[in-house]
This record gives C-alpha cells, sequence and structure tokens, in this order.
C-alpha cells in the first residue's frame, strides 16, 4: 500500500521545482496574516515587468487582436502569463503541474509559423492558457485529485484540449480542483488545499477552484472549467469572475476525467471562468461542439449563434430564497439593490418561487450522482490510501446515499423529468408577466454565501438545481458591491429552518470575515438557449456595472 502523504510531498515538490528562480517570490514578498489578500502581490513583489503586468492584465479579445496584429509574440505573451502564474501559485496553491519550457517552444513555434505563412493558427494562435486537471493532456497526468492517479500519464489529449490546441492555444499548466471533483472546496490529500485569494481563511470553491483562482489572480487570461453541481460558478462567484455552465450536450467532454463515470443521469457542463462576457463568448463559441467535433458522440448539432442583446426592456424573475437554506447578509442586499437598478432602467423584476421543492430535488440530485452507493470512489481513495474530504462525508451521510437496484434508479429519473416537465410548464406558462411573455431569465444567488470556511459542508442547491434541470446558468461580477459590516450586519432576529444546512451556514456568516471577498449572481436561461442568455445578460451586466 502506497504511502499518500510520500506521493504528495512529490508532487507538490515537482510542480514548486518547475518555478524558475527568477520567477520566485521572496518571503518578504508572502503575507504573514493567513486572512490578508493577495490578489495584487503579483502586481507589486517585483517579479514582473512593467510590460508583463500589461500583458497579463489584457482581456482574452484584446491578446488576440494584438497577436494577430503583430503588436505582441506569442512567447512575450506565454512567458508573462507563465511568471504570472507562478506568482500565483507560491500564494494560493492552484497548480498540479507547470511546464513553461514545453510551452514556450510552442509559442516560438507559433511565431515562427506566423512569419513565414503572414497566417495565424486560429482564433486563440499564441494565447496561453491553463487546463484544469479533469482534462487529459497529453504527456501529463489528469489525476482528479485522487493519490491513486498521480503517475497515470495521458496519453493524448481530451476533446476541449485538442480543440483549443487547434485554434492556437499554447497549454502551459494544469490547475487543482478537489479529491474526486465532488466538493465545492478545492482540497486534497495529493495537492493540498488552494487557498481564496482575497483571503485565505475562505475556499477558492470547487471543483474548478485552480481555474478560478488562476484567472482571478491573471495567471491564465481563462480557463476551461467543468460542472455538474456548481463547479463552475461556485469558483467563479467566490473569485469575481465572469463564467457559463452552458447546456450539458452542447460541449463534448471526451478524455473528461470524472468519478461518476457512466452516470448519465445528470451530465458534466463545461464552459469558461473569464474576465468579461466578451471573453466569455469568444471561448464558447471555440469549445461548443458542432460543428468542430459534430462526429463526437452526445453532442447537439447547434453551431454557436451570435446574437445582439435585445433592444426591448427585460422581463426577469428574482428568485432569492429556495426554502432550504437562507443566503447571507451580502447576497441578500445583492438581489434587492440588482432588483431596484434593473427596475430603475426601465426593466420588470418579479419576485418568484420555483415550483419545486428543493429539498427533495437535492435528494433526487445526490442519489442520482452516486447510484452505486459511491462505490467507485471509495475504491479509489482505498487504493491511494487517502481519506475521504470530510464534507463530500458528510455530504453522503446527509443523504443517504446507498447502492441502488436498477428499479431505484429508474424512479429516479422519472422524478428528474417530472421535475424538467413542471418547470419547463412553468417557465412558458405561469411565469408570463404583465408583458405577456415568459422571462427572459431568471436572477438568483450562486451559492449561499459569498464563499465559506475550510472544511465546511455547504449547501450546493442553488448552482445544483440547474444541472438536474439542465438548463444554462453563468456568473455576473456585481463589480460595484462592497461588503461592509454596516450594511450587512448578521440578521440577530432570524430562526434557522431545521435541517442539516441552514443553522450552520448562519451561524458561519461574519461580516468581517467576508469584508474582502467579491460578489456573484447566477443568471439562469432555458434550455439550449445558451446565446439568448448571454444576449441577456449583457444587457443586465450594462446596467450594473456600467462605467466599472
Amino acid at each position: 500500500m502506497m504511502q499518500w502523504s510520500k506521493v504528495a510531498e512529490e508532487a507538490q515538490n515537482t510542480v514548486l521545482d518547475a518555478i524558475p528562480t527568477a520567477w520566485r517570490l521572496a518571503p518578504t514578498s508572502k503575507p504573514k496574516s493567513p486572512a490578508a489578500s493577495v490578489i495584487h502581490v503579483p502586481r507589486d513583489c517585483g517579479v514582473l515587468t512593467p510590460k508583463q503586468i500589461e500583458i497579463t492584465e489584457q482581456s482574452l479579445v484584446a491578446l488576440t487582436e494584438k497577436i494577430a496584429r503583430r503588436e505582441l509574440t506569442s512567447v512575450e505573451v506565454t512567458e508573462a502569463f507563465c511568471a504570472r502564474a507562478a506568482i500565483a501559485h507560491q500564494l494560493t496553491n492552484c497548480l498540479t503541474a507547470f511546464f513553461p519550457d514545453e510551452a514556450l517552444l510552442t509559442a516560438k513555434a507559433h511565431d515562427d509559423h506566423y512569419a513565414a505563412t503572414g497566417k495565424v493558427l486560429g482564433p486563440l494562435h499564441g494565447v496561453p492558457l491553463a487546463i484544469k486537471d479533469q482534462y487529459h493532456v497529453r504527456g501529463h497526468a489528469s489525476t482528479l485529485g485522487y493519490v491513486a492517479n498521480y503517475e497515470i500519464v495521458s496519453q493524448e489529449d481530451a476533446a476541449i484540449v485538442r480543440v483549443l490546441r487547434d485554434s492556437g492555444a499554447v497549454i502551459f499548466a494544469q490547475t487543482t480542483m478537489p479529491q474526486t471533483g465532488m466538493a465545492l472546496e478545492t482540497s486534497s490529500p495529493l495537492w493540498g488545499t488552494t487557498i481564496n485569494p482575497y483571503n485565505g481563511l475562505l475556499v477558492s470553491g470547487g471543483s474548478s477552484g485552480g481555474d478560478a483562482v488562476l484567472v482571478a489572480m491573471r495567471g491564465s487570461p481563462v480557463c476551461p472549467s467543468s460542472d455538474i453541481g456548481g463547479s463552475i460558478r461556485v469558483p467563479a462567484a467566490f473569485n469575481g469572475l465572469y463564467s457559463i455552465k452552458p447546456s450539458a450536450d452542447r460541449i463534448c467532454k471526451t478524455g473528461l476525467s470524472t468519478t461518476l463515470g457512466g452516470q448519465i443521469s445528470i451530465k458534466t457542463s463545461c464552459g469558461p471562468v473569464c474576465h468579461s462576457l466578451d471573453d466569455l463568448k469568444l471561448f464558447v463559441e471555440i469549445i461548443n461542439a458542432y460543428p468542430r467535433l459534430q462526429f463526437e458522440p452526445a453532442v447537439v448539432p447547434m453551431p454557436w449563434r451570435h446574437l445582439e442583446p435585445p433592444q426591448r426592456k427585460l422581463t426577469v424573475a428574482l428568485w432569492k430564497f429556495d426554502g432550504v437554506c437562507m443566503p447571507h447578509p451580502p447576497i441578500v442586499r445583492a438581489l434587492k439593490e440588482t432588483a431596484e437598478q434593473l427596475i430603475a432602467s426601465g426593466h420588470e423584476v418579479i419576485e418568484i418561487n420555483l415550483p419545486l421543492d428543493s429539498w427533495k430535488v437535492a435528494l433526487t440530485t445526490w442519489k442520482l450522482y452516486f447510484q452505486t452507493g459511491a462505490l467507485e470512489l471509495k475504491a479509489r481513495l482505498a487504493e491511494g490510501n487517502e481519506e475521504m474530504l470530510p464534507s463530500l462525508k458528510r455530504h453522503l451521510e446527509v443523504f443517504g446515499i446507498k447502492p441502488l437496484t436498477a428499479a431505484e434508479s429508474f424512479g429516479l429519473n422519472r422524478e428528474m423529468m417530472e421535475y424538467k416537465t413542471t418547470m419547463s410548464n412553468w417557465w412558458s406558462t405561469s411565469s408570463r408577466t404583465s408583458r405577456g411573455r415568459p422571462f427572459d431569465a431568471i436572477i438568483a444567488p450562486v451559492h449561499p454565501s459569498a464563499s465559506y470556511t475550510h472544511n465546511f459542508p455547504s449547501w450546493w442547491g442553488y448552482s445544483s438545481i440547474w444541472n438536474i434541470l439542465d438548463y444554462p446558468s453563468l456568473t455576473l461580477p456585481l463589480k460595484k458591491f462592497r461588503i461592509a459590516a454596516e450594511l450587512d450586519p448578521k440578521d440577530l432576529t432570524y430562526t434557522p429552518l431545521d435541517n442539516p444546512f441552514d443553522k450552520a451556514t448562519y451561524e458561519m456568516y461574519d461580516p468581517k470575515l467576508f469584508a474582502a471577498q467579491p460578489v456573484c449572481l447566477q443568471i439562469v436561461g432555458r434550455p439550449f438557449q445558451d446565446e439568448e442568455l448571454v444576449s441577456v445578460t449583457e444587457v443586465i451586466d450594462n446596467v450594473l456595472n456600467s462605467g466599472v
């Protein structure tokens, strides 16, 4: 039986050893308090040149345009992001693999090709990107956070990685995710814990926590993440980023490692975390499976469509509370102020309750996740001689996870279809507004809190409900919003509900703890209407974030 601690030490040291001396931080650059924000350290530590700071703080769209106009080379852009990613990792522990030499050789080949032919390789020509540990990257391990997977090297790229390379991207690193991938905190015995860059006492989110932290720290302009219960949206929200969980069958998942292999009731969705809607639109069009991967199985033949933002006034629903876990005061205030700003701009906002029991939906969701009783997961952990994450262990207990019979699985799938039918009918008919049409979107919390403390078993319901329904949803940062003790005091009159999550979430809240955290909301659209959702969000983004 392997000693997991020795494997973990080797794994973590391998990443640190790959960082050149020139990119290593002086001890004085690292904060002394674990609660300190490190978000600005890359700019202030003296490792990066002024030009590297300028390069890494540009948008994905701007980078592609400047490389195409020969204002920047792939080599200098790749070197800048590699350096900044190295700094980010030393501060937050967000990488599982780092291969700048390999990336710089690729970048030089791209520059040489452009010089010789006058043609870019694709829409991402020369842009460096990091890839979540869940995707196979040729020549590197994709561990899924398991000790037992550490030495299993991928022989070929995942479909999305192949598409990104074909589009001209330069792959230079892989990012952390939690053990098993089934946690909203990025932590594992193999890789350790990825901390939140705004406050190290708080989690980075999961399972795409490494992606979100690296993008927030400007160590990668965008990352392709994955989501089966909130794994794109929650890390994006905890790090103040835009993101989208597209309709699941629009993105190819070949070459995506998963603990839940063969579980196709609730499907994984793949999408980006990034700094703007323009970057999001560029990236989603590239990874949209059709027509680039039209021969991949289980992909709908639906190219990405370019839609202009609606010129009419919107009609949006406001879902403030799911009846299970009350959001913290900053989230409640963010929803209220968002509604007020939209109404002041002439849009219609109507408070709603969904036509579904969120607790019952969660019970169905978790049982569908683990129809075998998590036997494969437990066996893989045993092979690496490692303990299960406390938060995941708690969730398996709360939701009564056990092996199911075929008849029980069939029954859960029928429940899922009933939820989808109920929700579709409600949105089409009952949700019609005074303007005579269904809601353009639903605005909701991403999570009950703006982050949470380590090893805390948090409520997934605000995000996972859109996975079982397979509705596209995205995160929208509120760039003008700041958490403040005087504006967001603890509600001492609130009586928590009698369930496993509400009281603990209520008691965890302290406005001082969350003072530096960004706040995001979730915007939800209808199945396969991903482009409509993005176009509607552009209108909302303009109302909430104009002038920022």
